[in-house]
C-alpha cells in the first residue's frame, strides 16, 4: 500500500485511518506536523489535524483566546468568540451582541465608545 501522507510505499509498520494507510511519521496534523497525542485526531475533508488546526480551518476558533469554540459563540465583527471572550477593548467589560460600538475593528462598550471617541 502507499502512504496517504507521501505517497511512497508502506514497507512495514503502518497506521490506518481515514481509508489511508500511513507511516507513522507521516500521520500527523496537515498543518502544524506534529503527531496526535492520545490517538486522537480530526477529520477535515479527508485529512488529519490537531484539535486547534482543525476548528482554525472550519472558522470555529475564539477572537478571543484563540482556542476552539465548542458550545455558545457570538459571532460579531465577521469573527467568532466565547460568549465570555467577547469583551470592551479599554474596560474588559463583557459585551452582547447587540451593544456595542466598533472603532478600528475592535468593540467596545457604549461608555467607553463615548469616552474615548465621543
Amino acid at each position: 500500500p502507499k502512504c496517504g501522507g507521501c505517497n511512497r510505499p508502506i514497507m512495514e509498520n503502518y497506521v490506518s485511518a481515514l481509508s489511508a494507510q500511513w507511516h507513522s511519521d507521516c500521520f500527523v496534523c496537515r498543518d502544524c506536523r506534529q503527531p496526535f497525542h492520545g490517538g486522537s485526531f480530526f477529520d477535515h475533508e479527508g485529512l488529519p489535524y490537531c484539535e486547534t488546526h482543525y476548528h482554525a480551518k472550519r472558522g470555529s476558533l475564539c477572537a478571543g483566546c484563540h482556542k476552539p469554540i465548542t458550545g455558545r459563540c457570538i459571532t460579531a465583527m465577521f469573527r467568532k468568540f466565547h460568549p465570555e471572550h467577547f469583551v470592551c477593548a479599554f474596560c474588559l467589560k463583557q459585551l452582547n451582541k447587540g451593544t456595542f460600538k466598533e472603532q478600528n475593528d475592535k468593540p467596545y462598550c457604549h461608555a467607553c465608545f463615548e469616552k474615548l471617541f465621543g
